[in-house]
């Protein structure tokens, strides 16, 4: 597991790679937010790849920080749990591609755009991606 020095190290990475290549940043490609997760995604598999670990998926929380005490009644707030992880075990059945764009979406809640823009896409090819995506795991689930 990652320690909190790790993450301060590949937090500065970001920020390195970010400032020695600004002059390649194109408004007209995407947002800075956009350009700077992007950055991100790739330090983060770059960390990653020299630990000799696989990447992981990013955790995908559907109600939010789960150290937060879930609202109302425990028995929902258990099966919204066991829905994450149950969807959570099924992200390997997505190409690469799909798994990347489903997880921006929902565990960074990007736009379209701004994933196309981390993806090096367009918007609506990011769009596909998370479609197909969600379509696979919902048929799936529904067996």
């Amino acid at each position: 597991m990652p320690s909190t020095a790790d993450a301060d190290d590949v937090t500065g990475e970001v920020f390195a790679r970010a400032v020695r290549s600004w002059n390649r940043f194109d408004a007209g490609r995407g947002t800075i937010g956009a350009w700077l997760i992007g950055i991100s995604r790739h330090v983060v598999a770059d960390w990653w790849s020299r630990q000799s670990r696989e990447v992981p998926v990013a955790e995908i929380v559907a109600d939010g920080d789960r150290t937060t005490p879930p609202r109302g009644d425990p028995e929902a707030a258990m099966l919204r749990a066991a829905d994450v992880d149950d969807v959570r075990s099924r992200l390997w059945l997505l190409t690469d591609r799909e798994r990347e764009a489903v997880t921006l979406r929902f565990a960074t809640e990007l736009t379209s755009e701004e994933i196309g823009a981390a993806m090096g896409i367009s918007s609506t090819a990011a769009r596909m991606l998370v479609h197909r995506g969600v379509a696979k795991l919902r048929e799936v689930m529904s067996r």
